[in-house]
Order: C-alpha cells, then structure tokens, then sequence
C-alpha cells in the first residue's frame, strides 16, 4: 500500500505519523527544498515568528519546551526537526524533489508522480498533498523577471542567506503580517524605512515575551502543558462559535473589533496624521488581522515613513509610487503575499479519465471538507479550499487522521479505491458558501477569494465543527471499490 506524501512541512509530518500510527511505513515524502519545514523553513526574514500561541501552534501528542509565548521561525524549525527525528521521518523524505504532476491510471488504479528532473515514481495507491495554499510567492507585475533596481530585492518568503538591512535605505510593499515583523526589525537596524502602503489592515496587541525560567520548568509537566493547550483551544473554539468572528454582528467580532480601535486610537492618537492613514475602511475581519506589539510605535519612529500609495515601477535607484515620485532605496522586500487562491498551483493532478484537477477547478477550488474531490480517487489534500482556520495544528491534526484512517480501510477492506460521493460534495459546498455569504470575508478584496469573489479559503466555523465533519464524512461520505 505505498502512499506519496507531498511536502514535509507541518501537514506533511502530520500525515506521515497519522499513517505510522495505523501501521503503514511504506511511504514517500516529496520535499522540493534541501530541507523539512515547509513554511518555516521558506520564511526566514528578519522577525519571523508565528501569530499563534506556541502551545496551540504544535501538535497535541509532542508537547515542547517552548522558550517563547510565540515561537520564532528558527524554534518552530527546530520543532518540526525534533519531530520528524522523534517518529523516524527523514529517512522517507526525498529532498530537492520538485513534484510536476501526479497522474491517475484507470487501468492499474494507482498514481504515478513526475518530478522536476523527469524521473516518474510509483506506483503509488494513494497521494496526500500537503503543500498548503500560502506557498506561491505573488510578486507585483513590475517585480516579475528582469528589473533595473541595482540594489538587493527579495519576497519575505525567499529571503536569501546572508541579506542584511543594515545601514541601508529599505522599501517595504504591504502591511500584513510578514511586513509588520519584517518592519519592526528595519525600523532597527536599518538606515531608513519606507513602508508603501495600498491600505491599512485592522491590528490587535500580540503581548509576546519569552517565558521565564519557572514558567518553562511548569510547562515541562505534562498537566501543566495540556491545561494550557486545551484553555487556547477552547477560547478559539468559543469565538468561531456559528462564525461570531466572522460575521458583522456578531459578539465575537464586535468584540474584538471595539479592541482593534481602541488599540489603534490609543497607540497613535497623538498623531492624527498616522491615525487617519491608519484607520481601515473595510470592516474588522474581513481581512487577516494583523497582531503586532511594535507596528504602530515603529511608525512613529523618525527612520520610518508611511506612505499611502503603491509602487507602480521600478527604476536603477529605487522604486517610483503611483503619484510618480521616485524613492531612492538600497533594499526593496516585497511582503505582498501569496497566489492563495491557486490551490495545488505548482503541480498538475490528473484524475479519472485524464481530468486535469485546476481545469476542473476552472478557478474556484473545492473540495468535501478541503480534503477530496470527485473523479481524484485515493487522492487527499492537506490544508486545501475553505479550511483556513484556527488553531491550524488541530485541523492538520483531523486531516491526517483522515487520510491515513481511509487509506487503512483500503487494506483492510481489500479495495482499490476510495472516492468521495459526489451528491455529498455539491450539497456540502452549497452549503458552506451559503454559510460563507453572511461572513465579512466577502466584502471587501481579499487573499480569501477566488478571482470571482468567491471565499475559496476559509472555514467559518470552530475547529470542533470541522473535526466532527471528518469523523462523519469518513464513515457516510466516500464509497470503497
């Protein structure tokens, strides 16, 4: 029963140990980088660190000796690193192995995967995709290919070894949660910084600070560590109650938005000039909310300017705004996200009959609770369309359960394939983007939509909703052959 896995970051180790825990080793990791990690190892510009509680952020069977309330980067690497030496990963893992295609045979029922060199492997029974959606850099048109800036430029994502901020006059494109952290390091260490600004984003205090040294030694105990982890899952859980968080009236969004502009008011009240380019126009939510302790105080900061326009080209010495002033800059970092709607968007899948997956898809991916879709039998996502939600762990968590859960029913039950009913998967959709239309996430343009505005990325609901959705579709949804 050999399965491919696809990408070894936080899903990938997920569904690796999910299907250790049933008893499958016969599997292989495709990883296109030289090492596991998966977004923390992609991200590594200066000040990265996760928006999530380090406790939440990890799985609930590996607790960890956390120094921080919020990991960096480099300790969330070395999570990952611990774990995967822990249940004996690695040595699954191909690394450098870029997947190009994954292909169904009718005939053999099972799937071949081609990789960027051309080398085909296989045959594999079942596939798990667990390469994420925010992994495809997206890079301003002017950004793509050959430029004339002489200086250093980069994506946060694709920051290269060795670049430093230091001394140099740097330009910063975008305000969302790569840009803060990444700000709050130049506002430092940097000669200058300039921040282009298309719109603001709403913020909330973050309150991060390191553990102290009896803080750790408590969490080491075992009680003390599954309190803490349980006290951050259920506060999550109460808030994406029927989407309170997500919908305009509700007590959840209400509630946090009232902080965010008491949060804004009070850290830059006294400059009503920063204020007002500041203050949001779209309602709270209805894009990711940016939580950051440092933000509004580094724009304050007299190294640091706020300008409310984008950069429409690049020049030799700098980049030009769209009111045609040119900014002379040494480094230019382009925290302007990803191509997030472009689910599977670095390879091709190609199911029954030779269906190719994103023309089916034609632009507005879908999938039974994101984890399967019809015609692509033994074929499972990780973190794919409408599941982006938290605390993420927990859903990789039931994910992996599963996948790995069907993929031991095939061997036990002696079948060849495993699909999802398609009458289930249409009335399930309808119903999730009926649900999805009274939330804020359509109001305003957003990485949440696809390019006709469908929500194509997020879970309105708790993570106890969507794990109780696994456990059902798994036994009344899928049809073994």
């Amino acid at each position: 029963m050999p399965v491919a896995i696809i990408g070894s970051g936080f899903s990938g180790l997920a569904a690796a140990i999910a299907l250790k825990r049933r008893g499958i080793t016969d599997f292989t990791i495709f990883e296109q980088e030289q090492s596991l990690g998966g977004t923390w190892w992609n991200n590594r510009y200066p000040g990265a660190e996760v928006d999530l509680e380090s406790h939440i952020y990890s799985f609930s069977f590996e607790p960890y000796d956390w120094t921080r309330n919020y990991a960096s980067q480099q300790e969330l690497l070395d999570y990952l690193n611990h774990v995967a030496a822990k249940w004996d990963i690695v040595r699954h893992i191909r690394f450098n192995e870029k997947v190009d295609t994954v292909a169904w045979s009718d005939e053999t029922k099972t799937y071949t995967v081609t990789t960027a060199s051309g080398a085909k492997h296989g045959p594999f029974r079942s596939v798990i995709s667990a390469v994420g959606f925010l992994n495809l850099p997206l890079l301003p048109p002017f950004a793509r290919g050959e430029t004339p800036f002489l200086g250093d430029q980069t994506h946060t994502s694709r920051w290269p070894e060795g670049l430093t901020m230091h001394g140099k006059r740097v330009g910063i494109l975008g305000t969302g949660s790569s840009a803060v952290q990444v700000i709050s390091e130049a506002a430092r260490d940097a000669r200058s910084v300039k921040i282009f600004q298309i719109e603001p984003n709403w913020l909330l205090p973050k309150l991060a600070r390191d553990f102290t040294p009896s803080e750790r030694r408590w969490n080491r105990f075992g009680p003390v560590s599954w309190w803490k982890r349980f006290k951050l899952y259920a506060g999550y859980d109460v808030r994406q109650y029927g989407a309170s968080h997500a919908r305009k009236g509700g007590r959840s969004n209400q509630k946090r938005a009232d902080q965010a502009l008491a949060y804004l008011h009070a850290s830059l009240g006294d400059r009503p000039d920063l204020l007002k380019l500041a203050t949001p126009a779209f309602p709270f939510e209805a894009r990711r909310t940016v939580i950051s302790d440092t933000y509004y105080d580094d724009l304050k900061n007299p190294k640091v300017e706020l300008i409310p326009r984008a950069v429409k080209s690049l020049t030799p010495k700098g980049a030009v705004d769209a009111n045609g002033t040119e900014h002379e800059l040494d480094l230019i970092v382009y925290a302007t996200g990803f191509d997030a709607a472009n689910y599977l968007g670095g390879y091709k899948v190609k199911g029954e009959g030779g269906v190719d997956l994103h023309e089916k898809w034609n632009g507005e991916p879908e999938a039974l609770l994101g984890l399967m879709v019809p015609g692509f039998p033994n074929f499972f996502m990780m973190y794919g369309p409408n599941t982006n939600s938290v605390p993420l762990v927990s859903f990789y968590e039931a994910q992996a359960d599963f996948a790995a859960s069907l993929i031991s029913k095939l061997l036990k039950r002696g079948a060849k394939t495993v699909s999802v009913n398609p009458d289930w998967f249409r009335k399930f959709n309808a119903w999730l983007q009926d649900r999805l239309s009274r939330t804020v996430w359509g109001s305003t343009s957003n990485y949440f939509q696809a390019r006709s505005g469908k929500v194509v990325s997020q879970w309105p609901f708790s993570a106890s909703a969507y794990i109780f959705g696994t456990k059902l579709a798994r036994r009344f949804m899928v049809t073994f052959k």
